[in-house]
């Protein structure tokens, strides 16, 4: 009977690991983790106006974005192969895609290059929150719609004074678009304290003084949703798993430049 006794004990407290009491750290780097361990995935991002969505499988990747005043377009790398598509455009009559090749590229290869950088900024951005959460209070999990929910309540102003704003800067901003705002990121870098304290009071401008993290896990532990709930909030979602396919657009619809 004793032995049975046990048994059932140890199966209780198997349980209440499995709901996962976590330290604010533990569900700020939880996504980050998560996707070293499972990089091929289906990332789905809105902030404001803009939105973009990374699908993941191994060396290939579909990457697309809309960032607002027109700027739109996706990539497609599959294979030895790349193709591209800008503003939901033909680029030749029945053509929808232009192929990148060694010799040739597109004239609007720029334009891709920012549309897809962005992208990849806007699902990264749980590293931004990440270092802001990690400062926080956590509290949960709870039960939501069949998902273990995490909140992290978070004070801006103290997150801010306690960050590396170096390293902040590296997953915040990494390819700036403009000149001035690379010199000014140098000048953090370097230690400046007046660009410092500038760029704290910027974000603090943009995130505002009380921001929200809150993480969805579903019963494997794979995160399903991330957002930042601040003043201009911020959401990922998160699906196919280990399951995630890229495919080439169909060969009528691509132009292959010609020498």
């Amino acid at each position: 009977m004793r032995r049975y006794v046990v048994i059932a004990v140890l199966a209780l407290l198997a349980a209440g690991c499995g709901s996962g009491a976590k330290t604010a750290p533990e569900v700020a780097g939880y996504v980050g983790t998560y996707l070293q361990a499972h990089p091929d995935v289906k990332r789905m991002a809105k902030k404001g106006a803009q939105s973009a969505t990374v699908v993941i499988k191994g060396q290939d990747q579909d990457v697309s974005a809309d960032l607002g005043d027109g700027l739109r377009g996706r990539l497609i790398r599959t294979g030895d192969a790349t193709y591209m598509q800008m503003l939901e455009e033909e680029v030749a009559p029945g053509k929808t895609w232009d192929k990148i090749t060694k010799e040739h590229e597109p004239y609007n290869l720029l334009g891709i290059s920012v549309v897809t950088s962005q992208a990849t900024t806007l699902v990264n951005s749980h590293r931004v929150h990440a270092l802001l959460a990690a400062r926080g209070r956590v509290s949960g999990p709870v039960l939501d719609g069949g998902l273990d929910h995490y909140t992290v309540t978070i004070d801006v102003r103290a997150a801010l004074d306690g960050l590396d704003l170096s390293a902040f800067l590296e997953v915040y901003d990494p390819l700036p678009m403009l000149q001035d705002t690379e010199d000014e990121y140098a000048m953090v870098r370097a230690g400046d304290k007046a660009a410092q304290g500038r760029l704290r009071d910027k974000l603090l401008e943009e995130f505002g003084a009380q921001a929200t993290y809150d993480l969805w896990l579903d019963g494997q532990g794979r995160p399903v949703r991330q957002r930042l709930t601040a003043k201009t909030p911020m959401e990922i979602t998160f699906s196919n798993w280990d399951d995630t396919t890229v495919a080439a657009p169909p060969a009528d619809q691509v132009r292959v430049l010609a020498k």
